[in-house]
């Protein structure tokens, strides 16, 4: 980790994080009215930022191999909300009205950045009139008639245009941590990082490559009709009012509110952009999202307000959907995900507090919520936070969903990880090291979830019910959802473990780490060398403790180039420098298991890899 903190001055800027008043309190909106504008100079600056970043691939001498990782490791956001960020920055340079809207907080962001994709200097006044008078999902409906990628999302939604359905499996915790398996197993075939959805194709066509019978597609689970999302079901339990009141009337009674401080944070931000090296314009990109996520943690309380199912809006009700992109300029999706910090916030102060102030970024905080709001007796949940801080956002996944299955079925292994999450990989004792161990209890309820591409839930549900009719002709008898999926992943890994039988053994030190390049936050699973760690010229063995996994970038273009130390003894007791630089520290240092090194501690006493 970076070893000076986000921000060089106070991080709130005067923002009072308002506790949620009573719902028939009548401050909420103009509150959030001047959060919201707050928010469109300093998304103007991220957006500059992020074109700035992309045009220079700053990441590269940063020592991150692709956008993505270095989106996700440095800044919690993913690489299309970069890249949506900086084709946005491109069309306001040529829209001044436009940029002027967004700036004096005339437009939202979830308006001007649809208008940035079919705007142009001789209609421009008009489409900002348009923009004006129509709600968000009309004016969606008539920028999409000019250009088919005008509705597309990539703001602040993870989705596109694509159709998407719902699709769920019940199964016991050992289907659950075979699923685990496959998708590690489909991330090596393809040699790359795949989300959820993508893993899930790769093991349905890898199954429905095997079976003969033609598709009879069954109709992906839809949403139940008028079924509330829970994240707006109405919140009037006496939490809300009990937390709330002084401080969201003292931020909302403010004549000054935190305009001044904001105004010049984002003016910093902006000076001397151009001339920005990569090592700057990581420490403004963290700067600029540290001060969104100060803004988005003083709405979010506001935000639980408005959605109570007692609050008394001053004009008409409004619906989250429309109301946040209305009025506040974020989509509906990330307004959801900020109440469900502020409601985990309830159980979990330190999350909230370590959101606010930058220490946790968003993706980190999205990751922990799954396990947070569990409804579990003890101090545990603040030894997660702190975890939280320490790790890369790739570990820390792993061990939240690991987690997760540990305390679905395996009761031992999660009291010790729930206290101890650096014990999450080896928590199960020695014996039992496979997460199928007849140890679990395999009729735990469990439950997987996935919204994927529409095509794609055609394709697993035809895999799915073709193999279901197949087992209960072998079996005589009703076969259950999670049978199915369970034998379905493990066709799967059974074609992907056989492949090749004659195949000679692969390098023994690429499998020893996991198919994978070892350095911290790189998602790379192809092109990967063998390295030592200490050079042959210089003298090192060729021992398995001198060799690790690097993908070529990182070995040819850091490591080589002198851009990247690694040092130690592999694999558990390594220390990765990434970002070197003559004449100051490195962008961030780790420890083996993507273990940020604390500032000013000293790493092994190994030589280190250059000879």
């Amino acid at each position: 980790m970076d070893d000076r903190p986000l921000m060089d001055e106070d991080p709130s800027l005067g923002l009072a994080v308002p506790a949620p008043p009573s719902p028939a309190a009548a401050r909420a909106e103009p509150a959030l009215a001047r959060l919201a504008a707050a928010a469109g100079p300093l998304r103007r600056v991220l957006a500059a930022i992020a074109a700035r970043l992309l045009d220079t691939r700053a990441w590269e001498p940063l020592c991150y191999a692709r956008l993505g990782d270095y989106a996700r490791e440095r800044a919690g956001r993913s690489a299309r909300q970069l890249q949506d960020l900086a084709r946005t920055h491109r069309a306001l340079a040529g829209l001044p009205r436009l940029e002027r809207a967004l700036v004096a907080n005339e437009l939202p962001w979830s308006k001007v950045r649809l208008l940035a994709r079919v705007a142009a200097p001789g209609d421009e006044a008009a489409w900002i009139a348009r923009a004006r008078a129509l709600p968000i999902r009309r004016l969606e409906e008539q920028v999409a008639a000019h250009d088919p990628r005008g509705a597309a999302g990539g703001g602040d939604d993870p989705g596109g245009a694509v159709p998407l359905a719902r699709v769920t499996v019940h199964c016991s915790p050992a289907v659950r941590a075979r699923w685990l398996e496959a998708r590690e197993m489909a991330e090596r075939v393809a040699g790359q990082r795949l989300r959820a959805a993508e893993a899930l194709e790769w093991v349905a066509a890898e199954v429905w490559s095997e079976l003969a019978a033609p598709p009879s597609p069954a109709a992906p689970e839809e949403p139940a009709a008028g079924e509330p999302h829970d994240l707006v079901r109405a919140d009037a339990e006496a939490a809300v009012a009990a937390s709330a009141a002084g401080e969201a009337e003292a931020l909302a009674g403010s004549p000054r509110a935190p305009a001044a401080a904001l105004r010049a944070a984002v003016a910093a931000l902006a000076t001397g952009l151009g001339e920005a090296d990569p090592f700057e314009l990581d420490r403004r990109l963290r700067r600029a999202v540290q001060l969104e996520q100060t803004l988005d943690a003083a709405i979010a309380p506001l935000l639980r307000v408005v959605t109570s199912a007692d609050y008394e809006w001053e004009r008409a009700w409004q619906p989250l959907a429309s109301y946040a992109a209305e009025q506040l300029g974020m989509s509906a999706s990330k307004a959801r995900a900020l109440l469900r910090i502020e409601r985990a916030g309830d159980v979990c102060p330190e999350l909230r507090a370590a959101f606010r102030s930058g220490r946790l970024s968003w993706a980190k905080a999205q990751c922990l919520l799954p396990l947070l709001l569990l409804d579990l007796d003890g101090e545990w949940r603040p030894h997660w936070v702190a975890w939280a801080e320490r790790v890369t956002v790739r570990r820390l996944e792993m061990d939240v969903e690991r987690a997760l299955l540990l305390r679905a079925g395996h009761h031992f292994a999660w009291q010790l990880c729930k206290f101890h999450p650096e014990r999450t990989r080896d928590a199960i004792p020695a014996g039992e090291q496979q997460l199928c161990a007849p140890d679990l209890d395999l009729e735990a309820s469990e439950r997987l979830r996935w919204r994927l591409p529409r095509d794609v839930a055609l394709l697993f549900g035809a895999v799915r019910e073709t193999l279901r009719a197949r087992l209960e002709r072998e079996r005589g008898r009703p076969v259950f959802d999670g049978e199915v999926f369970g034998v379905l992943l493990g066709r799967a890994l059974a074609a992907w473990s056989l492949r090749e039988p004659a195949a000679p053994r692969l390098d023994p030190v690429i499998e020893r780490d996991g198919w994978r390049c070892a350095v911290p936050g790189c998602s790379s699973r192809r092109n990967l060398h063998d390295h030592h760690v200490r050079f042959r010229s210089a003298g090192g063995s060729h021992a398995p403790e001198n060799r690790i996994t690097l993908c070529a970038f990182h070995h040819q273009r850091c490591l080589h180039a002198r851009r990247m130390r690694v040092r130690g003894r592999a694999p558990g007791h390594l220390v990765f420098e990434l970002g070197v630089r003559p004449g100051a520290p490195p962008l961030a240092r780790y420890r083996s298991g993507d273990v940020a090194v604390p500032p000013g501690e000293p790493g092994p006493g190994a030589r280190t890899a250059w000879a």
